[in-house]
């Protein structure tokens, strides 16, 4: 287990056989975060990349220290999806007072990320969920084949799970360490969805979190291929829509 220290922000960037983008995104975030003066752990979670690409990965993260000296690395041997990584990479600090994880895609800049973390860490609040939102402070550009896929997925988390964020899916969140843990054992999914049932776990417990708008921006080659993954995470709903009504999320852990 890695030194854990109560007063840290753990920052998660789960990654996948992505060192071309985290070799652009890293250098970004690390001198963020050395600017920022915060007590921030950064771990990226290499999700059971191939040898070849885990080689990269760990390289990058050697030259990230040279930026930024508290950043390390976690090495999933198989792959766990990205909620799996997420999750395990955070169990590693069971006394850290805030968990965050931001995508190495760099779909949502450091800045934004370093920013949504200043604005949980300023207001009384369990955690903030970053919405990818169109508007003057952030605009969003995307294509016409994921802006539907987008909208029907949100009124599908709204219809089977009652959840009412305006986006579940964006890949920037915070919330109090505490938070997670008293939930921790109820969360089964590990893929895109995971995020719908970490919201819908804490809204069980009576634990909100706060949306904010963050600038967002479409990059090509993505992992999530709406007309390829729209059934499993449909599917990965209904798993989570049945355990809900089974009265699971707000059984005792």
């Amino acid at each position: 287990m890695l030194p854990n220290d109560t007063r840290e922000i753990i920052l998660v960037s789960p990654v996948w056989n992505d060192s071309n983008r985290l070799s652009i995104f890293g250098p970004q975030l690390a001198a963020k975060l050395k600017e920022s003066e915060l007590p921030i752990r950064w771990v990226v979670a290499d999700d059971g990349s191939s040898p070849d690409e885990a080689e990269k990965i760990s390289d990058l993260v050697n030259s990230f220290g040279t930026l930024y000296s508290n950043v390390d690395l976690v090495r999933l041997e198989s792959r766990s999806r990205k909620g799996g990584a997420i999750y395990s990479a955070w169990d590693l600090f069971p006394d850290a007072k805030w968990l965050s994880f931001v995508d190495a895609d760099g779909a949502i800049s450091a800045d934004s990320m370093i920013r949504l973390i200043q604005t949980a860490l300023s207001e009384d609040c369990s955690g903030y969920v970053g919405i990818r939102k169109n508007s003057e402070e952030a605009p969003l550009k995307r294509d016409l084949g994921r802006s539907l896929s987008f909208r029907l997925f949100r009124l599908l988390v709204r219809l089977l799970t009652g959840l009412n964020y305006q986006d579940t899916q964006c890949g920037a969140k915070i919330i109090l360490g505490r938070a997670y843990r008293s939930v921790a054992s109820k969360l089964k999914e590990r893929n895109y969805v995971f995020d719908v049932e970490l919201l819908l776990a804490l809204r069980c417990l009576d634990i909100s979190c706060a949306e904010k708008a963050v600038p967002w921006k479409e990059i090509e080659g993505g992992k999530v291929r709406p007309m390829h993954d729209a059934w499993p995470m449909i599917a990965a709903l209904w798993r989570i829509r049945r355990r809900l009504r089974s009265g699971f999320y707000y059984s005792a852990p």
